[in-house]
């Protein structure tokens, strides 16, 4: 079952305010392209959102800029709401670096003016990726995973076990934590999605094309700390180890690797090292 938001949705006067402002931007000359982010593509916006919006100028006119930043100021208060307008020079943006949530915002854009192409051709620069990408992210996650929670055969031990011999629950249950973050980020790379701001990775987790067998009820499960005890711990273990022989298969599939070839390839082309 797909996630929902809940609350007041807000987005027809979100779709207004960025529907006057997209008219008036649009019809500078100088303007190549715009964008909307966030919630506008979401469909859903309430009291905690903000009106996103990238604009493009083909060259450095600061003037522009600042009469644009004015005129979503003066729509701010009009409808008293918060808008998020970002106005960038085509080259600069070209040159921008951008993060994995940049990466996330602009792979799930809605071009909304574009008459030469131009936001769509930076976009898809941008946005391109080296053929290994996906495959390293979920070796990486894998990885982690093997150490901190699910060794690959039962006389293996673990780092968070390890912390239970050192006498200290607390730390044993943060490594499940780390376990469980580890476990989002894989299903968003074996769905081959970067992953958004951390505010929404676990929601939109939910919707992803591919989940594990049980996702949403395993990683609620794996999530719930009652108290810092051993009971607790091993509940929460089971949970993450279910959700992982759900995922084996799956990175197996994606990768072509065995988990044992899963590690050479970690140490080989993550690490640089020759085995």
């Amino acid at each position: 079952m797909a996630a929902e938001l809940r609350g007041e949705n807000r987005i027809k006067t979100f779709r207004q305010i960025a529907r006057e402002l997209t008219s008036e931007i649009s019809n500078h000359k100088d303007v190549v392209g715009i964008c909307f982010l966030g919630g506008l593509v979401r469909g859903f916006a309430d009291k905690f959102s903000d009106v996103d919006i990238v604009v493009l100028l083909a060259t450095k006119n600061q003037p522009l800029r600042k009469e644009l930043y004015d005129l979503s100021s003066a729509m701010q208060k009009r409808f008293n709401t918060d808008i998020d307008l970002n106005v960038h020079f085509l080259e600069d943006f070209r040159k921008q670096k951008w993060d994995e949530i940049d990466r996330w915002e602009f792979s799930n854009a809605e071009i909304v003016y574009d008459p030469e192409g131009t936001i769509k051709k930076v976009l898809k620069e941008k946005l391109k990726l080296p053929k290994d990408f996906w495959i390293k992210r979920v070796v990486e996650c894998a990885e982690y995973l093997k150490w901190y929670c699910c060794p690959p055969r039962p006389d293996v031990g673990t780092i968070a076990e390890s912390w239970l011999e050192r006498g200290d629950l607390s730390s044993a249950h943060y490594c499940l934590n780390y376990a469980v973050d580890l476990i989002v980020r894989m299903t968003f790379a074996l769905s081959k999605e970067h992953l958004p701001a951390p505010k929404w990775q676990l929601f939109y987790s939910y919707n992803l094309e591919w989940q594990p067998r049980n996702y949403r009820k395993l990683i609620t499960d794996a999530m719930k700390i009652k108290s810092f005890s051993m009971e607790d711990f091993n509940r929460r273990l089971i949970a993450i180890r279910e959700i992982w022989r759900g995922i084996v298969p799956k990175i197996e599939d994606e990768t072509g690797l065995t988990m044992d070839q899963l590690s050479i390839y970690y140490v080989e082309n993550i690490l640089g090292i020759r085995i």
